[in-house]
């Protein structure tokens, strides 16, 4: 390190100033050496003495770290607000520390919560209504629900210390502050209503059955809905008295109420102990509960004294009270009711006892309507149906009416109260441990009771009686309390202490929840709930809560009021287990929870399960409670704090947006999504200010908030210097974004100079898919000033890359005078100038701008410009019928332009740009001096104008300067249009063919104005040029160096005066103009690079294969001595057709756009291989068919050939370089089909005239020597240029030469005299070439290409001495040329060699460019793999994601059906070749021109001189 300080810090550096030898702290001055020297001092830690005071020592933290509780965030903002209004009070009391464990922490608060008042008043209800089937499952699903829930709760429990407020601090912390609000409401409301039903539940006990004689309103005597009515206004009365009782006792003393919780847990557990003991007690001795029935229906207990109607009293029958409910007198002959009358009084046992068997008849439900009588199943009953309905005061009646998801609704809220251990964390000795294992515990517990309870009840009791719910068939007890033991008043003194400490605990529960919902702020209106006493209590919270309670007490029913608190359950106990699941699936680094035993599926099934029995329960209320969530999850969302807590539905937003970006990826966005996207590029001034805010409101009206917009500027500097002013910047566009209510995002970029800092953005903006496809930049400002000659340089310059990006431009003009977000239009125009066609953007524009208020009530305007041969009536009609179908309401106008005379003004212009160019390209000059040239050359050429010119015309060119939209500054264009008017310059580049600027002037302004004109005025103008003088020029006295001017460019500045001077004239009084302009040059120095154009690169392939196929195939088919003319002049013909049809046919199946087939030197190189595919054919019928044969032949073949060729290529897309398939396999096996149904039997052993001549053979083998130079063009022809071209020359070549060499040898070898044959040289030299073919381009090393070559020349060699004279004698295949063993079995090895090298391809040998050659093996579009791959080979196009066995696959699958195909259409060629009007040759005059030519008379005398040697041979 010392030498490290010597090299670079030492006197001589400069650094920061201070001189570094004599201090041992970095970047510290000498007046603080001595005190850090002294602080330091024997410590090894002062290379980190910078960062003490952000990053202080380990050791100094250990203890702390040691200590650390992970409070989820926002809990110590209670603790800090707690500390400031405590703040006045002298000093706090020291806090013990948390003592309590599981049993007294939570496991005990969880049963005293779970269990309520449902269980004493309800359950044994439940059991009689819904059956101890139908009750076990709802005990079980709710159960289940609870369970599910405690364990997504302990996970996120254990997770970090939750402090009060329980489920709310878990679901706000864990989905954040919009979804804990609403779930903390929720939950608050059913705490709330929890104290409500426990309050009710109270007042029933009190009223029914400890002591019934307190009713305000008396409910004796009355009958049905007045006893009803009557005992509802109780339960208000008294509710309302108990509420507020409790409140005031919460209000004044809360640790009394904390203090007396064991004591009704105690009332609790000796309740369900008592009821237990009674179960037993019923097994030996069951208890005498005799229930009295009439017929069927149980009767009330006071219209009896004893069950029968009459009794024996002293031998005296006497009627009983009974007898006097149902006769109208005590006489036994008094009329008495029907059903009593035909009925006998039936006395059962109430508690029959679990050993009685009564379980089976308690197994089903009984499901009663409200008023319905209960009844005794399985006992007579006589009545009559059409007798009236009896009175109600006699039986017991059922007082609601009763269904499964009722009893679902009203037993919820008996398995709530799993959050009691976890609201008391913050007591608990080791809350991680305590809370999973005390609240699984007591839910295992108390379920186990509840399940066990739905048994016993079911198996003790008699149905009636169960059914019974306020026990008026029993004498009024509580039927729960009868089974009990030792004494019924166990259970319900029990059970008022159980509601009555319920309600309290709730009442002290609930304000506490909101209060710690208030203090962290997120619901605006309820902070003032926050404050409270002095001590902390929660008062104003306290008095809502009362508030809310009354209006449970209100509907004043507990069967109404359980199921609505029963929904704000649910919901929160559904997202509790939405937040365990996320957190799981998110795996969020700070999920760590110390309880293992969960799992994302387990949470999602227990959300399932909520949600399930929220509408279970009460559709009608799970709406409500969503909605009043939805409602405040709306609320928080656009008026709550914004809070930052790590919530898990950011990471939603986070994985969301990854995947929705993701998606983007795979394709481009169809036409009916497509929106502008757009990326606005402003400047700051040197305060980091906005320097075109109208920009942004510009950005506004056309957004109307949808789609993505980035405003982006550039800081001029380096990061390290200019970051500070780069977040100035940020700052200044998020606050103008906001003000000027702009959705989206602000990019800075910090750049050397503002010229890459704008293409930097232009570059990286957006991120993925979700990318800009617009940019917006203001025109430049004064842009013909020397000191803004930058400015606009660098605005040419990202016209140019918007181009090269497919970008669409829009340049707003006039800026500062666009309307702010404010302001309205009340009347106006938006005028568009059609001119020429963008892909619709240009009527996007005003339809987008329409939508907003600035601009809603202009009206639209389409002009389009009629040139002197267009039909402008013809346009009109059809531009209104085009917007009626893009739904787009606009007048129309057709503005027709004609061709004027050129004016003088146009050739000043014209020359003032080449001047500026010419000047700039020649003269070395600085900047200073080229900016001081350009303004002397604009000012001397604008006085020359006005020198030259009349008054009159001065005006007028004054004026058409003056509207030119492209060279007047901003100033001077605001003068002469409307103060409102605006034009916006629109350029779609990724549509909008270019139009070149002057080759003379690429860079300057002037050159640029160029680039803004219109395309189809410049292309007209250069239409109508003539050699002959202009008009104009006459007119004006031309000057001389006019004449030198590029015409082109003069009529194009023509065409662009023209329409400044139309469109000022039409749209002078629009609001807004929107112009479209072509693009600029694609090249910046408007040259084209010759070896860029096709007939540089494939002309030199094209003509050697112009020689191969007239040169090289036609001589080699003048092999025979009679019929040279027709090999080499029938090849010439039938290739010549063959071509022309070619073009056709192949440019319908491959090259076909728009209607149009698009013809260049690929398509005469395709056409020229569908042409060696006929010429390959015609070598099987060689001298035995007519000229109209072949052509008929080729024009059949050719569509076969294009169609084979199109559906292998497009469906099974194989690999062919070399055209083994579909060139030779094909044309071989197409002409053998031909030449199977022209069979000649007389032609089998031989034809006169079937023979050579010295001369024929040596101009054969000249057509061999021509097809085997120029074979390696035919092999290359269409590979990939550059290595894999290169690579098929050399295999060609070098199976050409293998070839070569084996047909010699073996030539010699299978002569018997041991001599050559012509035949083999003519022929078997040029196996090599075609045995290469398929695997020509792969890397298949030189030594396979010999060999190959080798084989094919073996296999074409022995395929003539054998194998066609076989064919020719069992399959009547007459091969003339034996094209079968030159392309056919040397096709089919190559195919096989090519198959073999497909398979043997990999990465290891070929690297990346594997996927060059073989394309469809690239991986698919959206592999991450493509991506990499496309990072080395840019341009690589997504693949089909082939293995090399697939790719195999496939081309073994187009071997045969080229084959196949190509069989079948030689053959129905054949057919047709064989009908009579085709002239046809006959034996005899096969193998002769005299046929078809006129031919010299000594043609035939090598044959009669080969005839007289025959005959004098024989003789000898």
């Amino acid at each position: 390190m010392t030498d490290c300080e010597e090299g670079e810090g030492g006197p001589n550096s400069q650094g920061d100033g201070h001189p570094k030898e004599s201090s041992p702290f970095i970047n510290s001055s000498a007046a603080t050496d001595a005190e850090k020297s002294q602080q330091y001092d024997g410590k090894n830690m002062a290379l980190f003495e910078e960062e003490m005071d952000t990053s202080p020592m380990v050791s100094s933290l250990l203890s702390s770290l040691a200590n650390y509780s992970n409070l989820p965030t926002g809990s110590k903002e209670h603790e800090e607000a707690e500390n400031n209004e405590e703040g006045a009070r002298p000093s706090k009391k020291p806090v013990k520390a948390p003592q309590l464990g599981t049993l007294m922490g939570v496991y005990l608060p969880c049963i005293q919560n779970i269990f309520g008042v449902i269980l004493f008043l309800r359950m044994t209800w439940m059991v009689g209504i819904g059956g101890v089937f139908g009750s076990f499952i709802i005990v079980f699903m709710c159960c289940s629900t609870t369970m599910l829930t405690a364990i997504s709760m302990s996970a996120i429990a254990t997770n970090g210390v939750v402090p009060a407020g329980g489920s709310y601090y878990m679901i706000s912390r864990s989905l954040g502050p919009e979804f804990g609000g609403a779930v903390g409401i929720c939950f608050y409301l059913g705490t709330t209503f929890a104290g409500a039903m426990y309050i009710l539940g109270c007042i029933e006990i009190l009223l029914i059955y400890i002591i019934p004689q307190a009713a305000i309103f008396k409910i004796e005597g009355l009958e049905g809905p007045d006893a009803e009515l009557a005992l509802l206004n109780n339960m208000r009365v008294y509710g309302t008295l108990v509420l507020s009782l409790m409140a005031l006792v919460v209000f004044v003393g809360v640790k009394y109420v904390n203090k007396l919780a064991l004591v009704f847990l105690a009332c609790v557990i000796l309740s369900i102990l008592a009821v237990y003991a009674g179960v037993i007690k019923t097994a030996v001795d069951p208890p005498v509960f005799p229930v009295c029935l009439l017929g069927n229906r149980t009767l009330l207990s006071k219209v009896y004294d004893v069950c029968a109607k009459v009794i024996e009293i002293d031998n005296e029958t006497v009627t009983t009270k009974l007898w006097s409910s149902f006769c109208d007198s005590d006489s036994l002959n008094a009329t008495c009711d029907d059903y009593f009358a035909n009925n006998n009084v039936t006395e059962i046992q109430g508690i029959p006892g679990v050993t009685s068997g009564i379980l089976a008849k308690n197994l089903f439900g009984n499901y009663l309507e409200k008023g319905v009588i209960i009844e005794q199943r399985g006992l007579a009953s006589d009545a009559d149906p059409d007798s009236p309905s009896p009175t109600s005061n006699r039986y017991v009646l059922a007082d609601i009416t009763s269904f499964f998801t009722l009893l679902v609704g009203i037993y919820f809220p008996s398995v709530t109260g799993i959050m009691a251990g976890s609201n008391r964390s913050g007591d608990l000795r080791d809350a991680q441990k305590s809370i999973p294992i005390g609240t699984i515990a007591a839910i295992t517990t108390t379920s186990t009771v509840y399940m066990s309870c739905v048994v016993l009840f079911g198996a003790c009791i008699e149905g009636v009686v169960l059914r019974d719910k306020f026990g008026e068939g029993v004498n009024g007890n509580l039927v729960i309390g009868t089974l009990a033991w030792p004494s019924p008043w166990v259970i319900v003194f029990g059970s008022f202490f159980s509601t009555c400490g319920a309600g309290l605990q709730s009442l002290t529960g609930a304000p506490r929840l909101l209060q710690a919902i208030s203090r962290d702020g997120i619901i605006p209106f309820l902070r003032v709930f926050g404050h409270g006493k002095a001590n902390g209590e929660p008062t104003w919270a306290l008095l809502l809560t009362a508030s809310i309670c009354e209006i449970g007490i209100i509907i004043a029913s507990l069967d109404a009021v359980a199921p609505i608190l029963s929904m704000f359950f649910l919901m929160c106990y559904m997202f509790v287990n939405l937040a365990c699941a996320l957190q799981t699936l998110l795996r969020t680094p700070n999920w760590r929870p110390r309880f293992k035993f969960y799992h994302w599926a387990l949470s999602f099934l227990g959300m399932s399960l909520c949600l399930s029995l929220m509408f279970i329960c009460s559709w009608y209320y799970a709406i409500v409670a969503m909605g009043i969530a939805t409602c405040i999850y709306k609320y928080i969302e656009f008026c709550g704090a914004e809070k930052e807590w790590g919530d898990g539905i950011r990471g939603i937003s986070l994985s969301a947006a990854r995947f929705a970006l993701m998606r983007l990826e795979e394709g481009p966005p169809h036409t009916k999504n497509w929106r502008p996207q757009i990326l606005v590029l402003v400047s700051v001034d040197a305060e980091q200010n906005v320097e075109q805010p109208r920009l942004i409101s510009l950005t506004n009206q056309l957004k109307a908030g949808k789609g993505l917009t980035i405003v982006g500027t550039s800081v001029q500097g380096t990061f390290l210097d200019n970051y500070t002013e780069a977040q100035r910047a940020d700052q200044s566009l998020r606050k103008l974004m906001e003000t000027e209510k702009v959705k989206g995002f602000s990019q800075v970029v910090i750049s050397s100079n503002l010229r890459d800092g704008t293409s930097h953005l232009i570059q990286i903006g957006g991120l993925g898919g979700l990318k800009h496809n617009t940019v917006m930049v203001s025109w430049p400002r004064n842009w013909k000033q020397p000191e803004y000659h930058q400015q606009f340089r660098n605005f040419i310059e990202t016209v140019r890359e918007t181009t090269v990006a497919s970008l669409a431009l829009l340049v707003p003009k006039n800026i500062a005078a666009y309307p702010s977000n404010g302001e309205r239009f009340t009347e106006g125009h938006i005028d568009v100038w059609w001119i020429v066609h963008d892909g619709g953007m240009l009527m996007l524009l005003p339809f987008l701008l329409r939508q907003h208020k600035v601009w809603r009530k202009c009206k639209m305007r389409i002009f389009t410009v009629a040139q002197m041969d267009d039909n402008s009536i013809q346009m009109k009609k059809d531009l209104i019928t085009f917007l009626y179908h893009l739904r787009i309401d606009a007048a129309v106008e057709v503005v027709e332009m004609h061709d004027g005379d050129i004016s003088a003004y146009t050739y000043e212009k014209t020359l003032v740009m080449e001047q500026r160019s010419q000047i700039l390209k020649q003269m070395h000059l600085t900047k200073n001096e080229m900016e001081r040239e350009i303004q002397s050359i604009t000012d001397s050429s604008r006085g020359s104008i006005r020198r030259k010119n009349t008054p009159g015309m001065r005006s007028q060119h004054s004026a058409e300067e003056g509207a030119s939209l492209a060279e007047k500054p901003e100033d001077e264009s605001v003068a002469v249009s409307n103060p409102k008017q605006v034009q916006l310059i629109h350029n779609k580049n990724a549509s909008t063919p270019t139009s070149p600027t002057s080759p003379t002037s690429p860079a300057g302004p002037a050159g640029a104005a160029a680039t803004w004109t219109d395309n189809k005025g410049a292309d007209k103008g250069t239409a109508l040029l003539s050699p002959g003088p202009e008009p104009g020029k006459d007119l004006f006295n031309m000057k001389p160096e006019w004449e030198n001017l590029n015409q082109v460019d003069v009529r194009r500045m023509h065409t662009a005066m023209r329409l400044n001077e139309v469109i000022t004239k039409k749209s002078k009084e629009a609001k807004l103009v929107l112009l479209n302009m072509p693009g600029p040059p694609k090249n910046r120095n408007n040259k084209t690079n010759p070896m860029d154009n096709a007939v540089y690169r494939d002309y030199p392939f094209f003509a050697d294969i112009q020689v191969l196929i007239f040169l090289g195939f036609g001589c080699l088919l003048a092999f025979f001595r009679l019929y040279g003319f027709g090999g080499m002049v029938f090849n010439f013909l039938t290739a010549t057709f063959a071509i022309q049809w070619a073009i056709l046919v192949q440019g319908y199946f491959q090259f076909s756009h728009e209607g149009k087939i698009h013809l260049g030197v690929i398509n005469l190189i395709n056409a020229e291989f569908a042409c060696a595919v006929v010429l390959i054919s015609f070598g099987a019928v060689l001298g035995k068919t007519s000229p109209l044969q072949l052509l008929i032949m080729a024009l059949l073949e050719v569509p076969v050939f294009a169609v084979t060729e199109w559906a292998v290529l497009k469906y099974l897309k194989i690999n062919d370089a070399g055209g083994s398939i579909l060139i030779h396999l094909f044309a071989c096996y197409f002409g053998l089909g031909v030449t199977f149904v022209l069979y000649r039997p007389r032609l089998n052993e031989g034809h006169a005239k079937e023979n050579t001549s010295y001369q024929s053979d040596i101009l054969s083998v000249m057509g061999t020597l021509f097809l085997w130079v120029f074979w390696p063009s035919f092999n290359s022809a269409l590979t990939l240029k550059g290595d894999d071209q290169h690579r098929a020359i050399l295999h060609t070549f070098i199976g050409l030469s293998a070839s070569t060499l084996t047909a010699f040898a073996l030539s010699a070898m299978l002569n018997k005299n041991g001599k050559l044959t012509m035949a083999d040289v003519q022929n078997v030299t040029l196996a090599g070439g075609v045995t290469v073919g398929a695997s020509v381009d792969m890397m298949i090393s030189p030594a396979a290409s010999y060999a190959l070559g080798m084989m094919g020349c073996t296999a074409c060699m022995l395929g003539y001495k054998y194998l066609s004279p076989f064919l020719a004698r069992r399959f009547r295949i007459q091969d003339q040329c034996g094209i079968h063993n030159l392309h056919g079995l040397t096709g089919l090895i190559s195919c096989a060699a090519g198959i073999c090298a497909i398979l043997l391809a990999s990465e290891e040998v070929y690297g990346p460019s594997l996927y060059e050659i073989f394309t469809h093996r690239a991986p698919v579009e959206g592999d991450p793999k493509l991506q990499q791959l496309q990072m080395l080979i840019p341009g690589l196009q997504p693949g089909l994601g082939r293995s090399a066995k697939e790719q195999a696959l496939f081309q073994v699958a187009a071997v045969f059906s080229t084959i196949g195909a190509s069989a079948l259409g030689g053959v129905l060629t054949g057919f047709v070749l064989k009908l009579p009007y085709f002239a046809s040759p006959s034996d005899d005059l096969c193998f002769d021109d005299q046929l078809f030519f006129e031919v010299p008379p000594d043609y035939d005398s090598p044959l009669k001189l080969s005839d007289i040697s025959t005959t004098e041979d024989s003789a000898a």
